[in-house]
């Protein structure tokens, strides 16, 4: 099983969507919310460029969880755990 990391926040629909599809498909992982520890809000900003969420860890790789201007997709989210 792949070690999942998810950078998220509360106020973030596309988060809370692909936090949802992950529970629905039963994929484990960890969320860090940004807004509740500024800890994982400062480690995004050095590892991305910004603050932007959802982001993800996907076994030490860094990956965006959304799709800029677009609504969130079950084919967005597939292809991100390349299901």
């Amino acid at each position: 099983m792949k070690e999942i990391i998810v950078y998220s926040a509360d106020f973030c629909g596309d988060c809370q969507l692909l936090r949802a599809w992950m529970d629905k498909e039963g994929i484990p992982y960890t969320v860090r919310d940004i807004r509740k520890d500024p800890e994982h809000a400062r480690i995004l900003e050095e590892k991305t460029g910004k603050q932007g969420v959802p982001f993800l860890i996907i076994d030490g790789e860094w990956k965006r969880g959304y799709e800029p201007g677009k609504a969130f997709t079950d084919a967005f989210a597939r292809s991100l755990f390349d299901l």
